[in-house]
């Protein structure tokens, strides 16, 4: 039963951060990236709060727990979806999936370094490398590189290390933490650093004036923040981050397939060998010989 519950909830980011990247980019509304972005953290960590009497949790203790509250909500909310947002604004959601999808590459080599029981193997190495590889050739007949963007495609990057670093340190210090007083103070906390820098950026932070931005926060503060980061930090409990990493690398295909549903978007033979490749690597990086 838990194999199975723990399949469905690993579908389901798959599904939501699959449809994220399409809502970052259309849900700016003429707000500047750091100030969309902390309304969606902010709107989400209230979410939050209210959740921690749900579900009989209790708020973070001692100072170990803040240090790590403290970290998630700097480095995930705040560095992490402050780079996404700010590089999104110039780059080809396409692009944005292949630089983004190192965060397996990232995450394999600091769960070496800093998980005991999660270390580089060959198998693994090679795994990752193909589904990377997969995620290029889904993309690669669309995606052009002008070298003029060279600082949001390093923002990309660095967002995936973020990521890494927050889910390393989450697997290894957040054990006594139940999700939601995890996420609560973090994403609060994540959104402070997002005004803070609405405010340095001179984007003068405001709130939006129609209901189309409205929607698309919403959708991204319960489904893309709420039910992901919920499921998200549960599944940390029982799976590798290695394992959790692959998501980055499912969600560009699920964003394809997407496409082919509901908007007739034919696939190309690149992109059905991107997709088997990302198969291949998966299963030959998270199984034993």
């Amino acid at each position: 039963m838990n194999r199975f519950v723990n399949l469905a909830l690993y579908v389901l980011l798959c599904l939501i951060w699959g449809s994220t990247w399409l809502a970052i980019k259309v849900g700016y509304g003429g707000l500047g990236p750091f100030n969309v972005a902390a309304l969606r953290f902010f709107l989400a960590g209230l979410v939050f709060v209210a959740l921690i009497p749900l579900f009989h949790a209790r708020w973070p203790r001692d100072r170990g727990e803040w240090l790590l509250v403290a970290f998630v909500g700097l480095v995930l909310f705040g560095l992490d979806f402050g780079l996404i947002y700010w590089g999104e604004q110039y780059l080809d959601s396409g692009l944005t999936a292949i630089l983004f999808a190192t965060l397996p590459l990232m995450t394999i080599g600091m769960a070496h370094a800093y998980l005991p029981g999660d270390r580089i193997t060959g198998r693994k190495l090679a795994g990752t490398l193909l589904a990377f590889f997969g995620v290029v050739a889904l993309f690669g007949e669309n995606v052009r590189i002008d070298p003029s963007k060279a600082w949001p495609m390093a923002a990309i990057v660095a967002s995936a290390a973020c990521a890494a670093a927050a889910g390393v340190a989450t697997k290894r210090h957040g054990a006594a933490l139940h999700p939601t007083a995890l996420n609560a103070p973090a994403m609060l906390i994540g959104a402070a650093v997002l005004v803070a820098a609405s405010m340095l950026a001179g984007e003068r932070f405001g709130l939006p004036g129609d209901a189309a931005t409205w929607a698309a926060i919403a959708y991204l503060a319960l489904a893309g923040s709420v039910v992901s980061f919920l499921a998200y930090f549960t599944l940390l409990k029982r799976l590798t981050v290695t394992t959790l990493s692959f998501i980055s690398v499912f969600t560009p295909a699920i964003a394809l397939l997407l496409g082919f549903v509901f908007l007739d978007e034919r696939p190309t033979l690149l992109a059905g060998l991107g997709a088997l490749l990302i198969l291949i690597g998966v299963m030959t990086a998270l199984t034993k010989a």
